[in-house]
């Protein structure tokens, strides 16, 4: 009878570990789509400030994600994220003490997930063909992080200073563009 208790208990425990790593698996071994007209393409191409929140939001091409201020030496946030283009939102997995205690009472759920949606994300270069005299205008977006269970959250009015990508290479890999 211990016996099959104690197999029952492994195998659940065997279950429940398995079911983790395929949960954790899917944030840090996914990229975001690098294809030319994805929105996950433009999101990834630089920094995002709020100039007026002190805030910036960095998503990088292999999967990681950063929330910090601009103007403080200090991480908000960072880990893994998904982007899920059909509801406009990012899906953030948060390192196991990789977050302030501000942004873990207010944002994460289970432990270890965060939301964040964006709207009105615009790149006003993107059928533009630039001349070598004229600046490009800033890429724009809002992000709204939102708490569990609730609909409002920290609003972020972020535009993208600098791109250090090209985001438009026609499916061409991405290349550094200061190198």
């Amino acid at each position: 009878m211990v016996k099959k208790i104690v197999s029952v208990v492994l195998g659940l425990l065997f279950i429940v570990l398995v079911i983790c790593a395929v949960v954790v698996g899917t944030y840090t071994l996914s990229s975001p789509s690098l294809d030319t007209d994805s929105e996950s393409r433009l999101l990834i191409n630089g920094a995002w400030t709020d100039d007026v929140n002190d805030k910036k939001l960095e998503f990088n091409q292999d999967g990681t994600f950063k929330y910090s201020w601009i103007t403080k030496d200090e991480t908000i946030a960072d880990g893994y994220f998904k982007v899920d283009e059909d509801n406009d939102k990012i899906k953030l997995f948060i390192l196991p003490g990789h977050a302030n205690e501000e942004f873990k009472k207010e944002n994460i759920k289970l432990g270890f997930f965060a939301e964040i949606t964006y709207s009105d994300l615009k790149d006003p270069n993107k059928n533009k063909k630039k001349n070598s005299n004229e600046e490009e205008e800033m890429c724009s977006c809002t992000f709204l992080i939102k708490k569990p269970d609730d609909s409002s959250g920290e609003v972020l009015t972020c535009v993208m200073p600098e791109k250090t990508l090209d985001p438009y290479s026609h499916g061409k890999h991405f290349e550094a563009k200061h190198k």
